[in-house]
């Protein structure tokens, strides 16, 4: 398992207990931290678009290199 992988498991983790935190706190109280919410989701879809460009810039790298070699 490589970093990347690493990286997206670990945001995947911490995205489905934030989500059943908050589930568990609406219930509770019957409101939720909007401001948090939105800000944990913005962080963590930007984490995964810069992931995913850094694994494709790697994957066209490896490509060309076999291309080359």
């Amino acid at each position: 398992m490589n970093t990347i992988d690493k990286i997206l498991l670990g945001c995947a983790i911490f995205i489905l207990i934030f989500t059943v935190a908050m589930t568990v706190i609406f219930c509770v109280y019957q409101t939720v931290p909007d401001t948090l919410i939105e800000s944990v989701f913005g962080l963590f879809t930007g984490e995964a678009v810069i992931t995913f460009a850094i694994w494709w810039i790697k994957k066209r790298a490896k490509g060309k290199e076999r291309e080359d070699g």
